[in-house]
């Protein structure tokens, strides 16, 4: 632990040194925050995120993490970054991956009210591990990232080993109100191919973790074609894609009453290629929640 310690004093040393950007994080630390512990804690993490990376001169992430600090403070659900969100090198996702359902997993069964500290101490520092591995330059400020999410993690205490030391008949407390719903997933697919690689598959097993956080009622799973080839068979080829992206999801753990598969073909283009032209970006499944 002492070592971890001066890890982080170095990375801090670091950060400070750099040139301060005009990022307004004094009016978000100095924010009336919510009562709600965890929430509490998570303004406190991800302000001092945002100073850090003010400090170094990165302005785009300060503000992404202010703004994160900023809706827990009001007592909004921040959730751990989606890895879609961040451009990572190919060799780290899978240890990222894992990483992320193994802190939704703690999230779901009750670490945020049991371990406010350490819980919101390793979603930040998982975000920070997603923004500096993204960046690719800084091996110590990885590592120390990395580090830092997994003493914390080790710390998130759950509901399964409180229960048995509570009361037989403990009060209900009041439920708190359900997580917005995440922007939707994409998996994208190769040409004329309804697999699913590897390194998609990480966004189906993201979306299946963040399932069992929120809850969805339904989840919408639409297959989409580029504009080359055939318009039935492109229409075909989109139902396989869905059928498949669903079908993992099932296999997971989603129930199958929740999801709802449809298919666009090449009617519904996120990039206008015009016809027969081949697009990658065309080529995708969305996987949406809804209440």
């Amino acid at each position: 632990m002492k070592q971890f310690k001066l890890v982080l004093a170095g990375l801090a040393a670091v950060l400070l040194s750099g040139c301060a950007l005009n990022v307004d994080t004094m009016g978000v630390a100095g924010m009336q925050t919510t009562r709600d512990g965890f929430k509490q804690a998570l303004h406190k993490e991800y302000v001092a995120l945002a100073k850090s990376e003010n400090d170094e001169g990165d302005g785009a992430d300060a503000e992404y993490f202010l703004g994160k600090a900023k809706d827990a403070g009001l007592g909004l659900d921040v959730l751990p970054q989606q890895m879609g969100e961040r451009n990572l090198p190919g060799k780290t996702k899978g240890a990222i991956a894992a990483a992320r359902t193994q802190l939704v997993n703690k999230l779901w069964n009750g670490a945020g009210e049991l371990t406010p500290g350490p819980s919101a101490r390793a979603q930040a520092m998982f975000d920070c591990w997603m923004q500096e591995q993204e960046e690719n330059n800084q091996p110590d400020h990885i590592r120390a990232c990395r580090q830092g999410f997994h003493a914390a993690l080790f710390d998130m205490k759950v509901k399964e080993k409180m229960m048995a030391k509570m009361p037989a008949k403990m009060p209900m407390k009041k439920m708190a109100p359900p997580a917005r719903m995440p922007a939707p997933y994409v998996v994208y697919f190769g040409f004329d191919s309804a697999d699913i690689t590897e390194s998609e598959m990480v966004k189906v097993k993201q979306a299946y973790a963040d399932y069992r956080l929120r809850k969805p009622g339904k989840i919408l799973v639409a297959g989409h074609t580029d504009s080359s080839g055939d318009k039935d068979y492109n229409l075909g080829l989109s139902r396989h894609r869905a059928a498949e992206v669903g079908n993992r999801l099932m296999e997971l753990g989603v129930p199958r009453k929740i999801v709802k598969k449809s298919r666009f073909g090449e009617i519904a283009p996120v990039v206008e290629s015009g016809d027969s032209k081949r697009e990658g970006k065309n080529r995708r499944v969305t996987i949406t929640f809804l209440r």
